[in-house]
């Protein structure tokens, strides 16, 4: 699988590549994670050089009590991000829902749109068509803040989410976006039963062939899954989101979206160090 932007191409074959997550909030659940004006390009530089090929800038976080943005006050804080690091060469993804943020990032020099509501709004996917630029589209039941006021009841997890990406992509692709990539949306109003059932099927994801991102870094199911309550905020999260990723790095998954960039790219280098060996031999 190759990942194709304006002016490059990545080659995920045999290999996981590692997305890292860079957010302009100031409510992100993971503190650390949060880095102001003055500092992104460090931080930016700092997740490259730890394995990062890409880097998903964000500015509202999807939590129901996020800070309320207006569409120019998220436009300032990720377009000066986007083109101070995109100026240094680094591949870039804007995570937002706003067609208006997504115009505004495109003309600062993003090379993805990460659209976690899943291109549902028809403004986005002309955007998308219009600029001809890969997109990342995810699955959730609902709108972002509000994914749980919905029914989270599934009759079979898999086959609404496997059908969901495959007809979401086609349109998407049809309108005349770029590249689609596809997340099948781990923890999003999605029990950890759930989410064990959707990992179990990653195969038939998979089978889609098209490049497909997980993002379950520091993840609520994670916690639950070590046997804590559903929370973002505990250390032992840094080492569960390496085990995760680590398996489906082994599943074949060709994007990990993550917080903690060195950590699991010592976890995804030995793994894909032994798919290109198999692969050779």
């Amino acid at each position: 699988m190759k990942l194709i932007f304006h002016d490059r191409i990545v080659d995920c074959t045999n290999r996981t590549i590692l997305m890292g997550i860079l957010n302009v909030s100031n409510d992100s659940p993971i503190h650390e994670s949060i880095f102001r004006e003055e500092k992104i390009l460090d931080r930016a530089i700092k997740l490259h050089s730890d394995g990062a090929d890409i880097i998903d800038i964000g500015a509202v976080s999807t939590s129901s009590m996020a800070e309320q943005l207006s569409t120019s006050e998220e436009i300032d804080r990720v377009c000066s991000a986007i083109s101070q690091i995109s100026n240094e060469g680094i591949l870039t993804s804007i995570d937002t829902w706003n067609a208006e943020v997504a115009e505004a990032a495109i003309e600062a020099g993003v090379h993805l749109l990460n659209d976690v509501s899943g291109f549902r709004k028809n403004e986005m996917v002309a955007v998308a068509a219009q600029n001809s630029i890969p997109v990342c589209v995810m699955h959730m039941r609902g709108e972002p803040r509000k994914h749980y006021d919905v029914n989270q009841e599934y009759e079979d997890i898999n086959q609404e989410v496997i059908s969901f990406l495959e007809s979401k992509a086609l349109e998407l692709e049809d309108a005349g976006t770029g590249q689609v990539w596809i997340d099948p949306g781990f923890e999003f109003g999605k029990s950890v039963l759930d989410n064990v059932k959707m990992f179990d099927h990653l195969k038939n994801i998979m089978s889609l062939d098209r490049p497909v991102l997980i993002s379950a870094s520091r993840k609520g199911f994670l916690a639950e899954l070590l046997g804590h309550q559903k929370r973002q905020d505990i250390p032992e999260l840094v080492d569960a989101t390496l085990a995760f990723n680590v398996l489906c790095a082994f599943e074949g998954v060709h994007i990990v979206r993550v917080h903690d960039v060195k950590n699991v790219n010592n976890g995804i280098s030995i793994v894909n160090g032994i798919r290109e060996l198999l692969a050779e031999n």
